[in-house]
């Protein structure tokens, strides 16, 4: 009985470990996404038109290039020295000194995401763009 315990645990980590492995992979992500986007494609559609399938890859793409390009100008540094400005006039204009008296060792803004994740995110809205473009040009010509 608690062997079939622990071969379950070992099973199930074994499982979500493999899940995590394939889903670090952006190619896999990338197939995941179309297998969603066909199968909301072919939940939701009334009528199963390429207009209707442009318009579903439109929002998945979308929102991978926003979310990519905010994370890309916040890696880039644009907000730094506005955070670094606030803190240190919050830090002279407070009364008790000791609440913000480390403001200089925070980190940055563009301290907080690896450069990983945003090349994650504008990777996939490419992929999805390119494959936005490629059906436009057949929807069209």
């Amino acid at each position: 009985m608690l062997y079939d315990g622990i071969i379950k645990c070992v099973l199930y980590s074994l499982r979500v470990c493999l899940i995590l492995i394939l889903l670090q992979n952006k190619w896999v992500f990338t197939v995941i996404n179309f297998v969603l986007i066909a199968f909301i494609f072919l939940l939701f559609s009334s009528s199963y038109e390429l207009v209707e399938l442009i318009d579903i890859l439109f929002y998945f793409c979308f929102f991978y290039l926003f979310i990519g390009l905010l994370l890309w100008i916040i890696k880039g540094g644009f907000f730094d020295a506005i955070t670094y400005s606030f803190r240190r006039v919050a830090n002279r204009t407070t009364k008790n000194s000791d609440y913000m008296d480390d403001f200089e060792e925070k980190p940055l803004p563009s301290k907080f995401f690896k450069r990983k994740n945003v090349n994650f995110f504008l990777f996939q809205g490419s992929a999805m763009l390119l494959t936005l473009l490629i059906l436009l040009a057949a929807y069209y010509y």
